[in-house]
């Protein structure tokens, strides 16, 4: 293999690629990426069995091959090197060579052969989806994955396919978050969707690739199912994953259909708030209590500590419903990930009891919440 191509893209590209390497003992090979040249291209790849990702540049060829190198090693040089370098590569007797103008690294590979098969797809995408809304949307959903494997189903987000629209849902059984999207690029009909796969569960971390690689100016994200493994391609990079098996519990199942309480905070207000309470919970018990007065028109923000003391914040908001007092104990962590998630310079607060899930909301200037997001968190109970 000879090739020729910018530092700036070479960079670009492992950059995509360097989160996926594996760190295997049992499989040293995983460690590499897979340099190869195809269709004119340099492409390189990288997997850990679970996601893979396929990279391709303009380089130019001058002779084919492939090659597997260390990843830390190359993406450590190639990072180094001064922007608008050109860089040769040459492969030989399974090593790689890399020049650049005052540069050079020559590292030792292991045959590309040995490298596991990436799946690539080939026929056109299932789905298109606009690009800046699934950024927006993943940015507010996945953290409110778990990361407890015990319930492998909720390390993942649920993808819910409808005729016009794709509900993202994620949660970790204290919290939960969903948002909708509108499909108007949609590539096939629902009854062409197999019934049993109207909904599936897509791993986290390949969703955290998507959204590293989503750039301002990407446009579309499009995705395929094919045999339990997962296709997506955005801006010309492919990443594959299979599907988390399992069924996603019925999320919608526990979120209230109408709430007797709703209330306006002013998010900087509301986030101040809860910071300052949720800093002295951390000595005691990590809640907080929130009081709701419709007679004044407030929530107060209690917490105490018996070796350090106690936090009172009183705020005004606006009662769009509700006339019974309420308390509510809260993780002052899952309120304020809810706050940070939203936009908004208002937040609409719904809840019914202290013994029921509340909502967060964003609201628009005319006062009204925004239907698209909805964030559900549990209280605690006393």
């Amino acid at each position: 293999m000879k090739v020729t191509c910018t530092q700036e893209n070479f960079a670009r590209a492992l950059s995509y690629l360097e989160r996926v390497v594996g760190k295997q003992t049992t499989l040293p090979i995983l460690s590499n990426f897979l340099l190869e040249t195809e269709k004119g291209r340099l492409k390189i790849s990288a997997t850990n069995l679970e996601i893979g990702v396929i990279v391709f540049i303009g380089a130019k060829i001058e002779k084919e091959g492939r090659i597997t190198v260390p990843a830390k090693i190359l993406s450590n040089f190639i990072y180094n090197l001064p922007g608008g370098d050109i860089l040769n590569l040459e492969e030989n007797h399974q090593h790689l060579k890399v020049v650049s103008t005052n540069y050079q690294i020559r590292i030792k590979g292991m045959d590309g052969k040995d490298f596991p098969i990436i799946p690539q797809y080939t026929k056109e995408y299932q789905y298109i989806f606009p690009a800046q809304e699934v950024k927006n949307a993943l940015s507010r959903l996945l953290f409110c994955v778990s990361v407890n494997e015990a319930r492998l189903e909720l390390t993942g987000v649920c993808l819910s396919f409808g005729t016009a629209t794709l509900h993202m849902a994620a949660t970790d059984s204290f919290r939960l978050a969903e948002e909708i999207l509108s499909l108007e690029k949609q590539k096939i009909q629902p009854q062409e969707f197999p019934s049993e796969q109207q909904s599936l569960i897509v791993p986290s971390g390949v969703l955290h690739e998507i959204l590293r690689v989503i750039t301002p100016e990407s446009v579309e994200i499009k995705m395929s199912l094919e045999e339990n493994q997962l296709f997506f391609e955005v801006d010309g990079v492919e990443i594959i994953s299979r599907v988390i098996n399992g069924k996603y519990p019925d999320y919608r199942q526990i979120i209230p259909k109408n709430f007797s309480l709703q209330v306006i905070f002013e998010k900087q207000a509301l986030q101040r708030a809860v910071k300052m309470a949720g800093a002295l919970s951390l000595y005691s018990s990590g809640e907080i209590a929130l009081v709701f007065d419709s007679e004044h028109k407030t929530c107060t923000f209690l917490s105490q500590s018996h070796e350090i003391g106690e936090n009172k914040t009183v705020l005004p908001v606006e009662y769009k419903q509700g006339e019974t007092p309420l308390t509510m104990v809260f993780n002052p962590r899952y309120i304020l990930e809810g706050i940070n998630a939203l936009s908004s310079e208002k937040i609409l607060f719904c809840a019914n009891s202290g013994a029921t899930p509340a909502a967060l909301r964003m609201v628009d200037e005319n006062m009204a919440s925004d239907e698209r997001y909805l964030y559900i968190m549990m209280p605690i109970r006393k």
